[in-house]
């Protein structure tokens, strides 16, 4: 995996025993210590802290004011709302010139001047759309964003390793369900009024697609309680995803979806989804991430922590 799985920042690999994981997004910002023991990996301390926050160097913050975290190694992953995550035509270039030679393709997809942002890349696995096309993903961020997330680090003298993003982390963390190591599944993931769904097949990143609640606007619009029907609208679209994964991505091993929320509420929503969709519907389960048993946070909450850890753990 350590071949396309690209980061926004990386800073010179810290050693140890243990690593830390942030997620920080508009209205959650929560942290989990991973520790190596003779039983594996464990979960041994986390916090989480629920308000509006105006930026992830904010979230931070508050997240540090309130609780703060052990020193160790720091991998953080950004909320999907801080981002874009554009896929394009991979350029004919070495990996080391990759970064660069993706800012022309990209500057006339975005609204603000490439020169204001930061972007990284990571290319799709080469099996992906038959071998007929070389894709890629790039996620674009604002650069201001990233340097005030980075200084907020610095004051606060983190060990930051690394900025990685929603979609890279929660693949990461599909690496270390047993289920999933010969499978392939989709992780649809909720976080307030934004969601995902990323389709994921032997620790490789495949797909991935904003969830669109509202018809016409091609974007996921609104809090999922006011919907008329939101499990309606969350399976004709996971429906789509796989329909275009198939077809058009030339994959076909989605065996299950699991559902990553923090949510009870809709956590419930898996039994009706897994009768209007091919494949069986769960929550993030305990049983799927046994690493996490000493604490009390939902699995959905933890998901993108984890999942920054695990991944900047196994680079």
């Amino acid at each position: 995996m350590s071949g396309w799985l690209k980061r926004l920042l990386r800073q010179d690999k810290q050693s140890g025993d243990q690593v830390l994981g942030i997620s920080l997004a508009p209205e959650r910002a929560l942290w989990c210590l991973l520790q190596q023991s003779d039983a594996g990996q464990q979960v041994t301390q986390s916090f989480s802290l629920q308000q509006s926050f105006a930026s992830p160097a904010a979230a931070l913050k508050a997240l540090l004011a309130a609780a703060p975290p052990p020193q160790a190694p720091l991998h953080i992953c950004l909320g999907h709302q801080y981002y874009n995550l554009l896929l394009v035509d991979a350029p004919d270039v070495p990996d080391a010139e990759l970064r660069e030679a993706v800012r022309w393709k990209v500057k006339d997809l975005i609204t603000q001047p490439v020169e204001n942002m930061v972007l990284d890349a990571f290319r799709l696995p080469q099996d992906a759309y038959r071998g007929r096309m070389n894709m890629l993903y790039v996620a674009v961020a604002e650069r201001d964003l990233i340097q005030r997330l980075v200084d907020e680090c610095h004051r606060a003298d983190l060990l930051l390793q690394e900025i990685t993003i929603n979609e890279l982390a929660l693949t990461a963390l599909a690496g270390v369900i047993p289920e999933l190591q010969e499978q392939g599944a989709a992780f649809l993931y909720l976080n307030g009024e934004g969601g995902t769904i990323n389709l994921v097949e032997q620790g490789a990143l495949y797909l991935t697609r904003t969830i669109e609640l509202a018809a016409g606007t091609g974007v996921f619009s609104g809090n999922l309680d006011f919907q008329q029907d939101p499990v309606d609208n969350l399976a004709l679209d996971v429906q789509r995803s796989l329909d275009y994964y198939e077809s058009q991505v030339g994959k076909s091993g989605i065996t299950r979806l699991y559902l990553v929320t923090d949510a009870p509420e809709q956590e419930a929503w898996c039994d009706e989804l897994s009768g209007r969709l091919p494949i069986k519907a769960e929550p993030l389960a305990e049983s799927a991430l046994a690493m996490t048993a000493d604490t009390d946070l939902s699995q959905g909450a933890l998901a993108p922590a984890l999942g920054a850890a695990l991944g900047g753990w196994r680079e």
